[in-house]
This record gives structure tokens, C-alpha cells and sequence, in this order.
């Protein structure tokens, strides 16, 4: 722990202060102050609404950001082993003849009556523990009417932890991030058959993608070990590594982030939500390949307002008064319950 509190301090230095943005709360969790408490992950709908998972609770929660109200969505019994929520990301699933091409131009999962998410559980029963054989990942469909239904997609005995979650192409399939076995799962999100495409990732933690197209993408993930965010061009088809991997970004701590990339040409930025330094940091890089990380800036600190906090995601907005706003879950601020916060990019 006091490597990582060093760690910690050391990012702090390393992230220049320039132009920040006021970070406004938009949703608090309700009832008595949970200082413990975290979102864990974030998913935004197509209807512009939050789906938030709590790390800390087997609880799935619906935020208008609108209107800055919030309501629990999904709550899992005991008996399902499901006590503690991860990763959460939407995934289309095909419904007929035409929808075989794994390349993907636009990200856009509108169409159809049901919206289709998979999210990742563990059993976490003290601080930087994870029962062995708890992980398990779950499908969350949400019909025309709005009624949400869960049911087990897969149950992973074999895997340690199960972080991070991306959808990968339009055939229903998902990425999974497993930090404990240093590895990349590619699941079908129909079957829960899924691969081990990608190991040896040391600290993997938060991941995302670009693509595919043309037969390949790429995977952007986290390194908590080096504090670094890379890309790793990938199999569209396999979901396997075509090449090295490049870092865009370097010493910095770093859990999860959103992606602002140039789909053609790879140039783009990320947005890191930075745990423990309660901040967002912006990355600006070019295209693959790398020439080297890229310049980082701080987008907002003291996200909790109260000097201390953790920020675990950032997520843009889907409408289109939101599309340039970043959606961020922080808590742990030492008086208060999780809560989100959104920066309007706008601001810089």
C-alpha cells in the first residue's frame, strides 16, 4: 500500500495544471452518507441515460443525467454470488441476414427493441482480495418498455478478476480484461463460449476499443504496474495481437478512460479517469505508429471536492446536447456517498 500511496504522489507531479474544468455533480446515491461506496463502471444508453455498477454493492443504477435523478435499476441476490459489480458495456447482438461484417464504421447500438449490456461480477471480501472461482459475467437486457432482465452468461472459475469490459465488432462478441490472470477473453455474448486471445498483459485494468475495420483494430489498455495506457492492434476475426504494442500515454496513474480517436487515421485522444488523484487527465496522440506517449493536461482535479476521492470511469454523453460532455463516477471523498459528476469539455 504505501508503494502504491507513492505511486500515487509521483502522478500527481507528472500531470501539468492547465485550463481545468468545474466538475458538476449530477447524481448522488441516496440515503444515509456511504463514505465507502464506488461506482465501479459506467455505461451510457442510447436514451442518453447512466447505468452505473456499484463496486462495492451487487447493484446496477439508472441516472437521467437530465434532470439529476437516479434510481436502482438492477439489484442481484445473494445466492446468485454476485456481490460485488465490475465492468459494464453494450453489445449488439445480430438478429438476421446482413449483420455477418465484423467491421465497424460508427459506435452505434440503436435499433432493435432490446438494448443488450454484459457486466462482470466478483466476490471481493476485503480490500485488494478476490475470492477465488467468484468471477462471473452476466447479461442485461432491456426491453422496449424500459423493464430490465438478467440472467448468468457465463461463470468463469478459472478466471481471477474481471475488470473491464468492451464490446469488440458487431457480431455480439465482447472483450472481458481478467487483472489477476494478466489476460484478454473474447466472449460471445449469446453463448458465453469465449477464447483467451491476448496474455502476459501484467496490470491490465480498464480496456477499450477502436475498430475494426478492414480485417484488424485496435485494443487501448491499461498498465497499473508501468503506469501507462497502450494500443495493441488486433485480429478482427480472433481478436489476437498483429503487432507490437505502443504506449500513448506514461506516468500516470490510471483505471479506466474514454476514447476521442480518429477512426481512420488513429490520432485521437483519451480521457483517464485517475483513481486516487481524483482527477481526469487528457492524452493527445498521433497516429500508429507511436511516435511516443502524448502530451498530457489535466481536464479537472478534486473531483469530490473534498481533497480526497477516487475516480474509477469517464464516459461521454450519447445525445447530442452531451456529446461533448464526460460523465465521471468518483467517490470515496471521506464525508459522502459515490456520486457522478459531469465536465463539459467546452470549458477548455
Amino acid at each position: 500500500m504505501r508503494l502504491l500511496f507513492a505511486l500515487f504522489w509521483a502522478c500527481r507531479l507528472a500531470t501539468p495544471a492547465i485550463g481545468t474544468v468545474t466538475p458538476t455533480t449530477i447524481f448522488t446515491l441516496p440515503g444515509p452518507a456511504q463514505p465507502s461506496s464506488w461506482f465501479e463502471n459506467l455505461a451510457v444508453r442510447p436514451n442518453g441515460k447512466i447505468l452505473a455498477t456499484r463496486g462495492d454493492a451487487p447493484e446496477i443504477w439508472q441516472i437521467n443525467p437530465a434532470t439529476g435523478t437516479g434510481a436502482l435499476f438492477v439489484s442481484l441476490a445473494p445466492s446468485t454470488g454476485a456481490f460485488n459489480l465490475t465492468g459494464i458495456a453494450q453489445v449488439r447482438i445480430p438478429v438476421g441476414a446482413g449483420e455477418g461484417e465484423e467491421d465497424e464504421e460508427e459506435e452505434n447500438e440503436d435499433g432493435g427493441n432490446v438494448e443488450t449490456y454484459v457486466f462482470g461480477s466478483s466476490y471481493i471480501p476485503a480490500p485488494l482480495q478476490v475470492a477465488p472461482g467468484s468471477a462471473k459475467v452476466w447479461k442485461l437486457e432491456i426491453d422496449g418498455n424500459g423493464t430490465p432482465t438478467v440472467s448468468l452468461l457465463a461463470a468463469l472459475p478459472s478466471a481471477g478478476f474481471i475488470n473491464g469490459i468492451t464490446k469488440w465488432g458487431r457480431k455480439g462478441r465482447v472483450l472481458l480484461s481478467d487483472t489477476e490472470r494478466a489476460a484478454v477473453y473474447l466472449m460471445d455474448a449469446t453463448t458465453g463460449s469465449f477464447t483467451t486471445p491476448l496474455t502476459n498483459l501484467t496490470g491490465i485494468n480498464g480496456i477499450r476499443t477502436v475498430g475494426p475495420k478492414s480485417g484488424s483494430g485496435y485494443l487501448y489498455r491499461v498498465d497499473f504496474f508501468s503506469l501507462t495506457l497502450s494500443r495493441i492492434p488486433i485480429s478482427a476475426a480472433t481478436a489476437t495481437a498483429l503487432g507490437p504494442a505502443e504506449v500513448v500515454a506514461d506516468n500516470q496513474l490510471i483505471d479506466d478512460f474514454a476514447l476521442a480517436v480518429n477512426r481512420h487515421t488513429g490520432a485521437g485522444a483519451a480521457y483517464l479517469a485517475t483513481m486516487y488523484d481524483n482527477s481526469v487527465v487528457r492524452v493527445v496522440f498521433g497516429p500508429p505508429p507511436s511516435a511516443g506517449p502524448g502530451v498530457k493536461t489535466l481536464v479537472a482535479g478534486d473531483l469530490t471536492g473534498t481533497g480526497v476521492g477516487l475516480c474509477t470511469v469517464v464516459v461521454f454523453g450519447r445525445r447530442h446536447q452531451d456529446r461533448n460532455v464526460l460523465y465521471a463516477a468518483v467517490g470515496q471523498g471521506g464525508v459522502s456517498s459515490a456520486k457522478i459528476v459531469a465536465l463539459d469539455l467546452s470549458q477548455l
